[in-house]
């Protein structure tokens, strides 16, 4: 199991959604977050210069998904969300070591629910 976590621009959800949706997407989790990225690196060509850190409003996503799941859902993601310009945002790919399904006590990937496959 893998844990993708997305940083992305706000505006971009509802077109997120439905392509997850085509995805047979069991679950995740939206939340709104303020961050900064690589143009506050003096090192970065996009760099910019400020008077101060300036944060940035973002949504952060998590969900869970099979090993077998995980290309296909990061070329979605990268399908929907990237645009080429600065601010587009990130997704981290973390092992899951384990689930528990609290309504059944389902363990480990069928906690996840049915397989699409």
């Amino acid at each position: 199991m893998r844990l993708l976590l997305a940083f992305l621009r706000v505006g971009r959800l509802d077109a997120l959604l439905d392509a997850l949706g085509e995805h047979h997407v069991q679950g995740l989790s939206i939340s709104q977050c303020e961050g900064f990225g690589q143009e506050h690196d003096i090192s970065h060509p996009e760099h910019k210069d400020h008077l101060g850190i300036e944060l940035t409003t973002k949504l952060r996503i998590e969900l869970v998904c099979r090993e077998e799941d995980v290309e296909e859902l990061l070329e979605t993601l990268y399908g929907v969300l990237h645009t080429g310009k600065a601010g587009d945002g990130k997704v981290f790919v973390l092992p899951v070591l384990d689930a528990l399904r609290l309504k059944t006590g389902e363990r480990g990937p069928d906690a996840l629910g049915p397989s699409n496959h």
